[in-house]
């Protein structure tokens, strides 16, 4: 029997890295200082009970037997490690959690593609490094336009992924963002298990 449990994610500040503090600032402007202070603690919990659920549910499986999948992570291997390490080290609960299933034998995977990844980057940084409102408008129109679509192209990236390199006897566990439709994609064979944590109203706003 293959098990996936896949977690949908709100990434939590030190995640988003320089766009975190960017964030904070519209977030605060748009719900409130106080609602928005409310929902980054919400989101500093909701992490901590998925580590605990999470364990928990792990305490029979062989760590050598389980592989991750990661959100945004289109390495593995040491390079992939490292990007794990440094991420929990600037206080990422998402990869503080990876870093410690790592350590006890896990295996990361590769989960994304890197060109599609790119892709949308470059899209965002076209929107924040327009020189003038009228351009910044017109590449956050082209962005809105061809999203969906290169976010459906991940999606299906990610569960070929899952569907080739997850075996029999194995466990998988997936931290993806809300936005993504991944488990209707994987095999009927895989047994997919959803934790859901993020249930604060901003957040449950964020992933609708």
């Amino acid at each position: 029997m293959k098990k996936l449990i896949y977690i949908p994610i709100v990434h939590n500040k030190a995640d988003l890295g320089s766009l975190g503090s960017q964030l904070s600032v519209e977030g605060a402007q748009k719900y409130g200082a106080s609602a928005w202070q409310n929902h980054l603690d919400e989101v500093e919990k909701s992490w901590d009970k998925i580590e605990l659920e999470i364990f928990k549910r792990l305490k029979k499986t062989s760590f050598d037997k389980i592989k991750i999948y990661q959100d945004g992570l289109p390495v593995a291997g040491e390079i992939g490690i490292k990007i794990v390490n440094d991420a929990a080290g600037n206080g990422s609960k998402n990869y503080s959690i990876i870093r410690r299933l790592l350590a006890g034998g896990a295996n990361l995977e590769l989960a994304e593609n890197k060109d599609l990844l790119l892709k949308e980057y470059y899209l965002l940084a076209d929107i924040n490094k327009a020189e003038t409102p009228e351009k910044q408008l017109e590449s956050f129109l082209f962005y809105q336009k061809i999203s969906g679509e290169l976010l459906l192209s991940r999606d299906h990236y990610v569960a070929k992924q899952i569907n080739e390199t997850l075996k029999d006897g194995e466990t998988g566990i997936a931290f993806f963002g809300a936005s993504h439709t991944i488990t209707d994609k994987l095999k009927t064979d895989i047994n997919v298990i959803v934790i859901q944590m993020f249930k604060d109203d901003i957040s449950l706003n964020l992933i609708k």
